[in-house]
Order: C-alpha cells, then sequence, then structure tokens
C-alpha cells in the first residue's frame, strides 16, 4: 500500500504544473508606445521592465476593422470578425448598442475552451461577456454613458453574483458610481489574489478614451499610459506563482489633423475602414492620380482587400491617405481641418499604424519578435494553457517563445 502511495505522488509530482495566464489589454495601445518609449519620454517603469524580461512584438497587425470589439474577441477565437460575428463596435443600425451577450458569437472563445476543461476563469471589462461561462465575471456593459466613463450600477446586475460585496469588504474604495482602470484593477488584484484563476481577461479602456479626446501620444494620453503603468506595477505584487502576463491591445491610433471627403473630388468613390475605394476602373484611374500629391500615400494591393475584407472585393482600386488625414463621406469640401482628436478603424496594414503584444512570466525568454497578426493571440494563449482552438486561422507563437 505505501510502495503504490508513492509511485502515485511519484507520478503526480512528474506532471507539470498546469500554466496560469493573465490577459490585460489596453485599449488603444498602439505599438509606438512602447518601441518609441525613449523618444516620447514615457516614465513607465513597469512596462520597460516586462519588455526587458520578456518577449516583445514590434507590432500587431490587426483585422478589419481595427476597432475595440471585433479585435477582443478575434484574441480569444483567433478568427477574423467575419467568422466570430462580432463585426463592429455597435450593432448596425443600433447606435450606442453593443454586442453584449454571448449569444452573438459565432466561434469558439478561449474562455468556453478553459471552462470545458474545468480550469477557473475571472474577467473583467471583457467585450462580449455577458451571459459567459466565466467563473468570476464583470462584464463590459452599459446602459448609457458619460463621456467615456461607464456607470457601474447596470455591470453590477450582469455580474457574478455576491462579487461586487466581496471586492467591496476587501477594498471600500472599488464601488465609486463610474468604472474607472483603477477600480477594474482593483477587482483583478481581488481576484488574482483571492481565487487565482488559471485565465484571467483584463481590459482597462482610459488611454483610449483620453486620445479620443486630446489626439495620438498626446502629452495627455501619455501622462494616463503612465498611470495605468503604475496600476500595473501594483497588480504585478498580486500575480499568483506561476502565472504568465500577456500585455495586449486592440488596435493603433493616429490624430485627424485633415479631413479628406472623395466624394467631393470623384464621386463614385467610397469610404470603408479607412480606405478610399474605387468601384469602378473609372475612379481608379481619377483617384491614382492623386497618390503622392498629399492626400493619398498610396494604392493598396486589391488582393491584399480581399484577403483582409472579402466583402470589398468587388472594388477596382483602394487607395489609402497620408499620416494624420482621416476619411469622412459626409457632404462638405475635398480637404478640410480635422478636430484633431485621435481616431482608429484604420487599415490594418497602414504604415506604423500597429497594437501591441507583450509576454512575461515563467519559462518566456527574453526575446525581439518581428511584426505579429493578431490571429495568432488566440492559438499562442490556448497553447500556453493546454488547449485548443482547432478553427484559429493564425498560428501559435508559444514555440518560440518558451
Amino acid at each position: 500500500m505505501v510502495s503504490r502511495l508513492l509511485v502515485v505522488l511519484l507520478f503526480a509530482a512528474s506532471l507539470p504544473a498546469q500554466r496560469r495566464l493573465l490577459v490585460l489589454s489596453i485599449d488603444g495601445m498602439d505599438s509606438r508606445y512602447l518601441r518609441d518609449a525613449d523618444q516620447l519620454r514615457l516614465r513607465i517603469p513597469t512596462l520597460r521592465r516586462l519588455m526587458k524580461e520578456g518577449a516583445v512584438a514590434n507590432g500587431v497587425q490587426g483585422i478589419v476593422p481595427t476597432v475595440t470589439w471585433p479585435s477582443h474577441t478575434t484574441m480569444l477565437t483567433g478568427v477574423a470578425a467575419a467568422r466570430h460575428g462580432i463585426l463592429t463596435n455597435d450593432q448596425p443600425g443600433r447606435p450606442g448598442q453593443r454586442w453584449w451577450y454571448t449569444r452573438f458569437l459565432k466561434a469558439r472563445t478561449l474562455w468556453q475552451a478553459a471552462h470545458e476543461k474545468r480550469l477557473k476563469t475571472a474577467a473583467v471589462f471583457w467585450p462580449v461577456t455577458v451571459g459567459a461561462e466565466i467563473d468570476f465575471n464583470i462584464p463590459e456593459f452599459w446602459i448609457e454613458r458619460h463621456g467615456h466613463g461607464t456607470d457601474l450600477a447596470p455591470i453590477e446586475q450582469h455580474s457574478t453574483p455576491g462579487l461586487f460585496d466581496r471586492i467591496t469588504r476587501a477594498d471600500p474604495t472599488f464601488p465609486v458610481s463610474t468604472l474607472s482602470d483603477r477600480n477594474i484593477l482593483v477587482a483583478t488584484r481581488f481576484l488574482l489574489e483571492n481565487e487565482k484563476p488559471d485565465l484571467m481577461l483584463v481590459h482597462i479602456a482610459d488611454l483610449d478614451g483620453e486620445q479620443h479626446d486630446t489626439g495620438a501620444f498626446s502629452r495627455y494620453a501619455r501622462a494616463t499610459l503612465e498611470y495605468q503603468d503604475e496600476l500595473l506595477g501594483q497588480t504585478l505584487k498580486s500575480l499568483p506563482p506561476g502565472m504568465l502576463l500577456a500585455i495586449v491591445s486592440d488596435h493603433g491610433f493616429e490624430t485627424s489633423d485633415k479631413v479628406f471627403r472623395p466624394k467631393a473630388m470623384v464621386p463614385d468613390a467610397v469610404v470603408r475602414e479607412g480606405l478610399v475605394g474605387a468601384p469602378t476602373a473609372e475612379a481608379a484611374a481619377q483617384l491614382r492620380k492623386m497618390v503622392g500629391q498629399g492626400i493619398l500615400a498610396r494604392e493598396v494591393l486589391v488582393d491584399e482587400v480581399r484577403r483582409l475584407a472579402p466583402d470589398l472585393g468587388s472594388w477596382a482600386a483602394a487607395f489609402e491617405t497620408a499620416p494624420g488625414i482621416t476619411l469622412s463621406a459626409t457632404p462638405g469640401p475635398p480637404v478640410s481641418e480635422g478636430d484633431h482628436k485621435g481616431v482608429h478603424g484604420l487599415w490594418p496594414t497602414r504604415p506604423g499604424y500597429r497594437a501591441s503584444f507583450l509576454l512575461w512570466g515563467p519559462g518566456v525568454k527574453p526575446r525581439r519578435l518581428g511584426e505579429i497578426s493578431m490571429l495568432d493571440l488566440g492559438p499562442t494563449f490556448a497553447e500556453i494553457l493546454g488547449l485548443s482552438l482547432p478553427d484559429a486561422q493564425g498560428r501559435s507563437l508559444w514555440p518560440q517563445l518558451r
């Protein structure tokens, strides 16, 4: 009997420990914040440490469209928006109504794979998680917003019962009326310390909101990221032993210095997904003459357009604007002053316009990756946890990183 018990104990000791993973999305963190931290004079000691000790990509090419809800869903499914069903931020024809509920999903998610393997899961303010099979869930949800602020009360109604009370008893500063990065990470630290989930998903969005208000890389946006870095440093102290940390973002950012209305010059032109589309050869010829003249920077290969956005495949040609010039389909002059606020939703291969990826923790070797695809994130996270996303369109990066 003793020898049998010894064999069982030795066998259990030889099994690899279940890896844990925290995925923290810093909404709107363009990869240039990390790549050009010195030039931007950013005081981000925590992120700098993680970049030095972990694996960091030179940039992440997004999916169409490069906006928050489709991108966050791609990170956890490994498939493009047309496959997972979250096609936009707002549901078409329903301004302000996001794809709150998991019933809208058409693809298998990382948290579903984890739930099936009986892994403990948690999520705080992650898109498309109302009704998710997540053990400890505080989903992104609102009825109305005040600027970029999100009321806490409607979120609590869709959260794991009793969770708000537990967090409040541990930290009475948590239940302020409006959700912010600070109390999102208060909830995160509570769950890391008390529940030690195998998979945790966290989404903070104050950097995105600040850039929409004051422009990409503005002094106010930089200050916001510096505060997020401070909160991140506090959060690292709560990581359970053996947990890996993935820092991700959903899209890059630019500032709208000028607005171009192509239909004022080429009536047949179409504005979609950050591109000027030419539905006919005649329109294409007219737009082609404008390339390099200060407004249109380049012609995008039609094969690329068909690959990333099959529904635009009937176009004869597609064109992209120069940096700082955004597109509008509204009536008005061909070119006018922009509002100097931040924008995204641009074409995924636009030069310099990339999301971020950083992986840090036990077993991750320090290295610099080239550019990767957002489609690679889901299968990478799945392999880290010993899970499977068989329909993923990307490939796992874990063999390169461990």
